[in-house]
């Protein structure tokens, strides 16, 4: 069955020069465009279903969010389902794009899970994977065209403007870590998993880069890090009298005997001796409330 994207679009000053040129595949559809954009042309747009952009010799726009400013022209992106985003050209004259639309359920296939799926992509150029922007596109226009071979190549190029937003990160990164930000992260799924992959792409870093900046910034490790809030959220359980069965399943630890280990490692006696000596309560806010 073939993929139909619903999105809202409200454009100015963009004149077709012709036919838009479509390929749907089942959760995927490829729109190339060729327009004249006049001085000031532009739109707002909004898809329920994430989306990638890609511009084509040279060209690019100025893309952001709406009532927010753009950080400069941009030449390919990712915006995810649901982005009110507005654009405008850089500069009158032809402009020729790949439009790649696909369900959230395709792209969560294509990209490793530490991918943050919630937030947009903007970069300066095509360079890194023009080529296969530029290939996608004249299979679009190609009758004799395999599907398969369409879908090989669109997940290659998804796959590669993440992994250009990441390379590119470091270089962008000069402010501190959002520690605000992923500490709100971590204590709203202690239950789960943590790896500092999804840790590092929610801060748009490498995972490299993110252990070095974060050892400079706090003096420990990213696991460190969050075990230290998984145990001091142990300790807002307990001292609430929750079971140690319970609160192991709630802080991420595998079982109680686990629970039992890691807290003794880092508090220096079990949760039983904890709970009954005067540390029952929790030094400092309890992290669970901020």
């Amino acid at each position: 069955m073939s993929f139909h994207p619903k999105m809202f679009a409200c454009i100015h000053g963009l004149e077709p020069l012709s036919g838009v040129r479509s390929l749907a595949l089942p959760e995927m559809l490829l729109d190339v465009w060729n327009v004249r954009g006049a001085p000031g042309a532009g739109g707002r747009y909004v898809s329920m279903h994430p989306r990638f952009v890609f511009l084509f010799a040279g060209r690019n726009m100025l893309l952001h969010r709406r009532g927010e400013v753009a950080d400069g022209p941009c030449a390919a992106c990712y915006i995810p389902a649901g982005l009110d985003l507005q654009g405008n050209v850089t500069a009158a004259g032809q402009l020729r794009h790949l439009d790649l639309h696909l369900s959230l359920e395709r792209l969560r296939r294509i990209v490793p899970r530490c991918v943050p799926l919630d937030l947009p992509v903007f970069l300066p150029d095509l360079s890194g994977f023009d080529a296969i922007a530029e290939v996608l596109a004249q299979e679009c226009e190609d009758p004799q065209r395999s599907a398969a071979h369409v879908e090989a190549l669109a997940d290659a190029l998804l796959l590669e403007v993440f992994h250009r937003a990441q390379r590119d990160a470091p270089r962008q990164a000069g402010a501190s870590l959002p520690m605000d930000s992923l500490r709100a992260f971590v204590l709203a799924n202690l239950e789960q998993r943590i790896s500092v992959e999804t840790l590092a792409a929610r801060a748009g870093l490498s995972r490299t880069v993110f252990n070095r900046t974060f050892r400079e910034e706090t003096g420990q490790s990213p696991y460190q890090w969050v075990l230290q809030l998984r145990i001091e959220r142990s300790k807002a359980l307990m001292a609430e009298g929750h079971s140690f069965a319970t609160v192991a399943a709630n802080t991420g630890f595998a079982d109680q005997a686990h629970f039992t280990r890691a807290f003794k490692a880092a508090a220096g006696v079990p949760p039983g001796v904890w709970t009954k000596g005067p540390r029952r309560m929790p030094s400092g806010p309890i992290l669970q409330d901020r």
